[in-house]
């Protein structure tokens, strides 16, 4: 049986708040799925692209653009459903070994279900742009062994696995308010709407992940939290090392986009400080946990790897 480590107050107010206000993406107020998809928008994020703030961005024509953020976007999208897929059977393993009386045990359900309206949504972007192609790709390599490890982690280890919601889920939803923002409002009306459809229950989901870990953290022994911030530190490192979100060069934008002037853009300035951006909220809540060390932190601060706390 797997202690529940979030109060059942808290719990119950995130059950409240998952009946009042969801964000259901078939409702036309939320998402408009009938607005056609063009070449006169862009598909990123400001900044998000890995075309921004490089030699790409000023030669490219906003039509070629248009296609290779809307080919990035699809890929993550692709992506993203596939991590809210293991998200899902992590949490249903975890159900499993806890108690239905908890009032987090209900939280959970809601938590599956939202998730599941991401992923058919994330689902509905990628059918709506069949001639961006996203099966047989590198993507897809990462994706079997994690779905067999992860709800072994998840219920062997469930404050790892909290704590990697933590990560992954921070940074996602800093994204998906910029999406919101659409700052150089050039973004695609539905980007914009998925984006603000995809923040409103990630905060939710963020909160219950932090306090979980907040009351677990005091009850792991010496060497756990040790472990725990080891393999915690390597997998954040990675991460960075790595940048958000994590894109695959493809043929498809050959055309407009080179081998090598991708590879150039993705090591570029802008997407290293994106990256830092990005994870800077998880870093500091990591921190402020314990999780993260401080000899650590110091040391990727020197480095020019994260934002100074």
């Amino acid at each position: 049986m797997i202690s529940v480590q979030v109060q059942p107050e808290f719990s119950e107010k995130l059950n409240h708040a998952s009946t009042v206000r969801r964000s259901y993406p078939w409702d036309r107020k939320v998402i408009d799925w009938s607005v056609p998809i063009d070449n006169q928008h862009l598909y990123m994020p400001h900044r998000y692209s890995f075309l921004w703030s490089t030699p790409l961005w000023d030669r490219l024509t906003l039509e070629e653009k248009s296609f290779v953020t809307r080919w990035e976007f699809t890929q993550l999208m692709r992506n993203a459903g596939a991590g809210e897929h293991l998200l899902n059977q992590a949490i249903l393993s975890v159900l499993h070994h806890t108690n239905q009386y908890d009032p987090a045990w209900r939280y959970l359900l809601h938590e599956v279900a939202e998730e599941c309206q991401h992923m058919a949504m994330f689902n509905e972007w990628v059918r709506l742009n069949p001639d961006i192609r996203t099966k047989g790709l590198r993507d897809d390599k990462w994706g079997l062994l994690a779905s067999v490890l992860t709800p072994v982690f998840a219920t062997q280890f469930p404050v790892f696995f909290w704590m990697l919601t933590m990560l992954l889920e921070v940074s996602g939803d800093m994204m998906g308010h910029d999406q919101s923002k659409n700052e150089l409002s050039l973004l695609h009306p539905i980007v914009v709407q998925l984006g603000k459809a995809h923040a409103v229950e990630e905060v939710r989901h963020i909160a219950f992940a932090r306090r979980w870990v907040e009351a677990a953290m005091p009850k792991l022994s010496k060497i756990d939290r040790l472990l725990l911030s080891e393999v915690a530190e390597r997998v954040l490192a990675q991460v960075i090392r790595i940048g958000l979100p994590p894109i695959f060069y493809s043929s498809q934008i050959a055309p407009f986009v080179s081998y090598e002037e991708f590879r150039a853009a993705v090591r570029s300035e802008n997407r290293r400080e994106m990256t830092r951006i990005q994870v800077a909220p998880t870093v500091k809540q990591l921190h402020e946990l314990g999780i993260l060390r401080s000899r650590t932190l110091r040391k990727w601060e020197r480095e020019g790897l994260v934002l100074p706390v």
